[in-house]
């Protein structure tokens, strides 16, 4: 896992999990704040609005959480392994890993001045 700002540096599992636990935390409050308003709704007397309250303040945070948690566990589970077959690579004697390529590679063109001043006229050379 790399990180998305540093290639170089890799992404820690806890960094993930600290991640998820803040991202948990957000859904939780908005499930609170959620059921504060159904309750309301039900001391208003609107029923099925606070049905329909109840119901989405529970099952979307959770169904949210829930495919964030697959989808960082399967992104622990793929650096894990991806680990595990370079480990297997290099102690079979096969290839060695290739070094990623950088980002930016430069073309070799010089400029002479930036791009945004305009069409070179004969007369400004």
């Amino acid at each position: 896992m790399r990180g998305l700002w540093e290639n170089e540096k890799t992404l820690s599992p806890a960094l993930l999990r600290s991640a998820m636990g803040m991202v948990g935390a957000f859904l939780a409050l908005c499930a609170g704040v959620m059921l504060v308003i159904a309750v309301a709704s039900v001391a208003a007397g609107y029923y099925a609005a606070a049905a329909m309250q109840l119901a989405d303040g529970i099952a979307l945070p959770l169904g949210i959480w829930l495919g964030l948690r697959i989808l960082a566990d399967m992104l622990v589970v793929s650096h894990r392994s991806q680990e595990r077959l370079e480990m297997i690579v290099q102690l079979a004697g096969g290839q060695a890993v290739a070094e990623p390529e950088p980002v930016f590679t430069p073309n070799g063109a010089s400029v002479g001045r930036a791009g945004d001043d305009g069409p070179a006229y004969p007369a400004e050379d």
